[in-house]
């Protein structure tokens, strides 16, 4: 005859592991009531750590994993950050995504990330699907100037918002940049420091913060110095390296060339530097370079791009600081704009007098 089992403890240990196993079973695994399990997996201080530790090792016992839908409806969080990024391939990003990932992380929050491809409606979309995801905030670094409605639309009225990089106009959000405006100043002055009169600008996308300050900043301070920038010297497309290359094949092809050029961004300036050689010509003494973000590869000895630096690591760390901050109902009704001040890091690209161009 076969024996029963009279652990009625035991028993309800074997019914959980053959299914998933709820807070009830944790509950009386654990010997406490299921209030108790859910304090712990909210992290109550009213629950002591003897008891809070007791209910973790029911659950890990059980194999528990609480159910993160569950959760978000007890507590009105579910400790997700939506993280939109425009282009993940260019190497400015990842020193960015790092550091929102890792900062997030200390705060005890997770951080799901799409990848726009610099395109209005993949935006639209992801914000969309991670309000659906019931993400508590998100970060943009892929916005364009003409997003406004489409952002005030499908997120600020549901969710925080944080702009990092880019900007759009009059938006009321909190936002991490670089003055732009100002790394285009200092571009074009240490461009005629080093004697150049003949200057032009192989930009990115128009259509963003980033371009538009850029070049604004660089035209403001030529014109102040007295050298002009001539219209077709100016040329734009996307934030590619292959963008930068064909822009720039085009540029100096001129007789009248410009013997600087300043680049949008250090993968443009990539691309520029290659169609600089292509074409015969040496770096500086014939086309010198700078460009922005100062992009790992900047530094190699073979590239040694000059470039202005921004601060990428900050940029992702504020940004995460700023959301929290709007999350935990700080810090007032006004949006913060934490302008970072550029840095340009002089290295073989921009050095030395030009070669006279012959006419």
């Amino acid at each position: 005859m076969e024996r029963e089992d009279k652990n009625p403890r035991q028993a309800r240990r074997q019914a959980a592991w053959r299914r998933k196993p709820s807070s009830w079973d944790i509950a009386h695994e654990a010997n406490v009531s299921q209030s108790t399990v859910s304090r712990v997996l909210n992290n109550s201080p009213r629950i002591s750590e003897a008891t809070a530790q007791r209910v973790k090792d029911a659950m890990a016992r059980l194999g528990y994993s609480p159910n993160a839908a569950a959760r978000t409806l007890i507590t009105g969080r579910s400790n997700l950050i939506g993280l939109v990024v425009s282009n993940i391939a260019n190497p400015f990003y990842p020193e960015v995504i790092e550091a929102i990932v890792a900062t997030a992380a200390e705060q005890d929050y997770n951080v799901v990330l799409c990848n726009t491809q610099e395109s209005a409606e993949l935006q639209s979309s992801y914000l969309d699907l991670l309000i659906e995801h019931q993400v508590d905030g998100a970060i943009l670094t892929s916005s364009l100037i003409d997003s406004q409605d489409v952002l005030s639309r499908v997120g600020m009225d549901r969710i925080p918002l944080v702009m990092v990089n880019r900007t759009v106009g009059d938006l009321p959000v909190d936002s991490v940049r670089l003055d732009n405006y100002e790394a285009g100043r200092i571009v074009a002055a240490h461009f005629v420091d080093l004697g150049h009169r003949s200057l032009g600008y192989v930009g990115g996308l128009s259509a963003t913060s980033t371009n538009e300050a850029r070049l604004r900043g660089f035209r403001s301070r030529l014109s102040e110095l007295g050298v002009d920038l001539p219209a077709k010297n100016v040329v734009g497309g996307a934030f590619t390296r292959d963008s930068g290359y064909q822009l720039a094949k085009d540029l100096i092809a001129s007789d009248d060339r410009p013997t600087a050029v300043f680049c949008a961004d250090d993968l443009i300036a990539l691309g520029t530097m290659d169609a600089v050689i292509d074409a015969g010509l040496r770096i500086p003494e014939d086309v010198a370079i700078i460009g922005v973000d100062d992009v790992p590869a900047a530094s190699l000895r073979t590239v040694g791009l000059s470039t202005v630096r921004q601060p990428a690591g900050e940029m992702g760390r504020r940004a995460v600081s700023l959301l929290l901050e709007r999350l935990r109902g700080g810090p007032g009704s006004d949006p913060v704009d934490i302008v970072l001040r550029p840095r340009l890091i002089v290295r073989r690209t921009c050095g030395g007098t030009p070669t006279p161009v012959s006419r």
